[in-house]
């Protein structure tokens, strides 16, 4: 099935977000009316960052964005500038909306740390994935390739940077946005070319499609 391994890198054009409408959100105000796009969704791309830590023994700095995409936005929330997280924290618990994301179980130590929260309706496609592959963890940037034949950037400079800045880089929000997106557009991929695909679902999922 990895096919990738016998077509050149250069072969395989870069993964985008195609015309999805990236937004920043920092205030409450914006977040609320955020929360009511994406309520409507039944499927969405989750991802978040922290800014990292260099130090043995630092803690942790804590979430600095939250990162959601459908198929035609892509919302980026700077959670350390907003006063009231409470509307995404119930999008987040919502059991009607599926999350779909990479190394989900992460992100649910950092939420339920930070914010006595976990996210419901949670499908971590890498767990999908290594029973469509055989492996344990291929990783987002693989799964592109195999599955959506997309070069998905993973910059490790762009992963370690200041995920706290009050403005974000372009090249920060870029990263941030598709990170959430790509999980989304594989999973759509997924089950619309492979229908035994569903099999590998929760049974919550299968129940609802």
């Amino acid at each position: 099935m990895d096919s990738s391994k016998s077509d050149p890198i250069h072969a395989y054009p870069s993964y985008s977000l195609a015309d999805r409408k990236v937004h920043i959100i920092q205030n409450t105000e914006e977040l609320i009316k955020a929360v009511e796009s994406l309520k409507s969704e039944k499927l969405l791309g989750f991802d978040s960052e922290q800014k990292p830590t260099f130090k043995r023994n630092q803690a942790p700095h804590g979430i600095a964005t939250i990162q959601i995409a459908s198929l035609k936005e892509c919302y980026i929330f700077q959670v350390k500038q907003i006063d009231n997280l409470t509307a995404l924290i119930e999008l987040l618990e919502n059991e009607d909306i599926a999350k779909v994301g990479i190394n989900l179980a992460g992100d649910n130590h950092a939420l339920h740390s930070e914010f006595g929260i976990r996210m419901k309706a949670t499908i971590e496609i890498d767990s999908v994935l290594s029973k469509l592959t055989s492996k344990e963890s291929i990783g987002a940037k693989k799964a592109a390739k195999i599955f959506l034949k997309k070069d998905l950037q993973k910059s490790k400079k762009m992963s370690t940077s200041n995920w706290e800045n009050d403005t974000l880089s372009d090249s920060q929000i870029k990263y941030a946005a598709e990170d959430a997106a790509v999980a989304l557009d594989i999973t759509i991929h997924l089950l619309n070319r492979y229908p035994f695909v569903i099999e590998t679902m929760p049974i919550w999922f299968k129940e609802r499609v």
